[in-house]
């Protein structure tokens, strides 16, 4: 089975086609506009949860020593923000179904 990334633009096609009376523009606008406020509140440190889907947090690494592996030499790596993934107990039972044969759902 090949894999297929879905992509921003694949979920904005699915939406004009289930929205035909809504302009195309209005649907880009409205998908960026999510998008934009998710990363806003993401760099704001603020966690983000779509239940059923899952939930994005903000976690903070300590700062560290390393290694530089081309010279060996020792390096400061400073604290830095990351994002964490956990998928909600809904999408882990969606995607670990037996038959793999989920029905795609209409947006």
């Amino acid at each position: 089975m090949e894999k297929k990334t879905f992509v921003k633009k694949d979920l904005i096609v699915k939406l004009q086609a289930q929205y035909p009376k809504v302009l195309n523009t209005d649907i880009e606008k409205m998908v960026d506009i999510i998008f934009k406020y998710l990363s806003n509140q993401l760099a704001l440190g603020h966690n983000v949860e779509i239940r059923g889907f899952g939930m994005l947090k903000v976690k903070t690494t300590k700062p560290r020593i390393a290694r530089n592996p081309k010279t060996g030499g020792k390096v400061e790596v400073p604290s830095k923000r990351k994002i964490s993934w956990k998928s909600s107990k809904l999408l882990n039972i969606a995607i670990n179904q037996e038959d793999k044969k989920i029905e795609q759902e209409q947006i």
